[in-house]
């Protein structure tokens, strides 16, 4: 594997989904607010035990940890096939794919930055904000490698439907007699 053939993107797709795997076992979410001090101080003073009030993301989400593990398996994947010098034959770009879901792996973390799962008063940690920034550096590096490899989506979907038979219909008969059925007439 020779690191020296990953292009810009690639390597900063990679990278993040790195840190996006090792992120998403660290606190993205904790209780918060007067029932995360009421329950700090009395286990402070050994009233409560001490139990855990923070959730990782694995614990967090029930479909988008999903999401974000397929992200980081394509982005990595990715930058792998390319640093081992292997083309692998998909209907689209692996660039594109990979910025897909870098920026369907971003909205998700940004709704659930926005409306955190579960009831009460759920505090945003740290880690939050990094798996965000980590998310987004997925879909920059897929987009920068679609830059770099000189495509775009446009142009992906369009060799997608190529693929798929659904290209653009054939063009309109010409104008003009229509041509003859037998021989040249006399």
């Amino acid at each position: 594997m020779d690191v020296g053939k990953l292009r810009t993107g690639e390597l900063i797709a990679g990278v993040s989904a790195i840190v996006l795997f090792i992120v998403m076992f660290l606190p993205w979410y904790g209780i918060g607010g007067a029932a995360g001090e009421v329950l700090q101080q009395a286990q402070d003073l050994g009233f409560a035990p001490d139990v855990d009030t923070t959730a990782s993301a694995w614990q967090s989400f029930g479909f988008i940890d999903i999401v974000l593990f397929v992200t980081i398996i394509v982005a990595v994947a990715f930058a792998a096939a390319t640093a081992m010098s292997q083309s692998v034959a998909l209907p689209v770009a692996a660039s594109a794919i990979t910025a897909g879901l870098g920026i369907l792996s971003t909205l998700l973390v940004l709704y659930r930055l926005i409306d955190p799962p579960g009831e009460g008063d759920i505090g945003r940690e740290f880690w939050l904000y990094i798996g965000l920034l980590a998310a987004a550096g997925i879909a920059y590096g897929g987009w920068r490698a679609m830059q770099e490899e000189g495509t775009s989506f446009g142009a992906q979907s369009d060799r997608l439907q190529d693929r798929m038979g659904g290209g653009s219909p054939p063009p309109p008969p010409s104008e003009g007699r229509p041509p003859a059925s037998g021989g040249p007439a006399a």
